[in-house]
């Protein structure tokens, strides 16, 4: 595996290009650890369609937390449309000793956490089948 790796199908620590797998990943298809593109797959996910573990983008679909325009994932972000299966995070009050809840859930119903649990093992089998198999394979050891 090369460090820095550029082309239409690079694959390298840094990976930068058409179809880039790394573990930090850029271009228009990018899977890595750190994955920013227009379809960006892997554990920190940047881009217009963002799947991953921690996601940012106007349709996200994260396992732990996903900000952006159409959101789905345990937690959301400050968005248009979120579905936080256990609530909405702000991680901008995170540091803010004024800034009010950090966890905005209005009190989880045991109907909400089963619900919400069920949700979050489905977004983690869809993120190991899209994402984390492929990303395996390109930084396995060969």
């Amino acid at each position: 595996m090369k460090i820095v790796a550029f082309g239409t199908a690079p694959v390298g620590i840094v990976a930068i290009g058409v179809n880039a797998t790394g573990v930090i990943a850029i271009g228009p298809v990018a899977t890595g650890v750190i994955a920013v593109g227009q379809l960006a797959r892997g554990v920190i996910a940047l881009g217009q369609l963002a799947v991953g573990i921690v996601v940012v983008g106007q349709l996200a679909v994260g396992v732990v937390w996903a900000c952006g325009q159409l959101v789905i994932g345990a937690t959301a972000g400050p968005n248009q449309f979120a579905v936080g299966l256990f609530g909405r995070l702000y991680m901008s009050r995170l540091f803010d000793p004024y800034g009010g809840q950090i966890l905005r859930n209005s009190g989880i119903k045991p109907w909400r956490a089963a619900v919400g649990t069920l949700g979050v093992a489905g977004l983690l089998v869809l993120w190991w089948y899209a994402v984390g198999l492929q990303l395996s394979d390109a930084l396995g050891p060969n």
